[in-house]
């Protein structure tokens, strides 16, 4: 088991890709927490730790308030005893908007959502690093993995403004802390999920499932960025379709394995 003796704390991770790194993670053996708003979502992410015989923790906070963030760190570390690895997956866009579209754009996008959108994304990742980075600076270790989406990170998108915006903003931040804890034994790194089917996107049509994944095929990249040091990769991204593909891993789209 690639993973044995570490611990994960995982943000957003009752559903989707953060409850699927959670699970990939226990399955290589590392003890694992995961933090949510949403109760009964946490204690089914927790309970399929345990049953792969790991301890997990599911830990109810608002990572957008600084005291939620340092309450899970604490809580963590009082349950399973440190942190290795943060993963920052918590946000995303559309759920975020008032009005659950796909693209809004500037001129209709409120204040409301513009900040809802930055706070869930970037806010969360600065608050949930700034929590941990004490904890990880003493002991001398520690992997930090930002959840991306590189396609509206580099290059705008009609329609996602605000998204495109937060996602850059995590990338550079991401980069900097890279460079700052570089001789700290800390590696900060992205990566980006592809295109991947999850809650926001299931209305979506076949055409578009077509080409889409599923979250459980971000396992292999996700456990990859877990094992990185300063000297092996830091400040980097790795793009979890470009993965699988250099590992010769061929998976069906989501719509064939749904539809199968």
């Amino acid at each position: 088991m690639q993973l044995e003796g570490k611990t994960a704390l995982i943000t957003g991770g009752g559903r989707g890709i953060g409850r699927s790194i959670a699970l990939a993670y226990a399955r290589e053996g590392a003890d694992v927490a995961v933090v949510s708003r949403t109760t009964p979502e946490l204690d089914e992410v927790a309970g399929q730790i345990r049953a792969l015989g790991r301890k997990g923790l599911g830990i109810n906070a608002d990572l957008t308030k600084s005291a939620d963030a340092l309450r899970a760190v604490r809580e963590t570390i009082d349950a399973l005893g440190k942190v290795d690895i943060l993963v920052n997956n918590a946000g995303g866009y559309r759920l975020f908007t008032n009005d659950l579209s796909h693209q809004v754009n500037v001129a209709d996008i409120t204040e409301e959502e513009w900040q809802t959108v930055m706070h869930s994304n970037v806010t969360t990742t600065f608050l949930s690093c700034k929590a941990v980075l004490p904890h990880m600076m003493e002991r001398g270790s520690g992997v930090i993995i930002n959840l991306t989406s590189r396609n509206v990170a580099r290059k705008g998108r009609a329609g996602a403004a605000a998204y495109a915006a937060a996602k850059a903003a995590v990338e550079r931040l991401g980069e900097s802390m890279a460079e700052e804890l570089q001789g700290n034994g800390i590696a900060v790194n992205s990566l980006d999920p592809g295109w991947v089917l999850t809650r926001p996107n299931d209305d979506y049509d076949d055409e578009v499932h077509k080409r889409m994944r599923l979250p459980d095929d971000i396992g292999e990249a996700a456990v990859f960025l877990a094992l990185q040091t300063p000297e092996t990769l830091t400040g980097e991204m790795v793009i979890a379709p470009d993965y699988d593909q250099e590992h010769g891993i061929h998976r069906p789209s989501a719509y064939e394995r749904l539809h199968a």
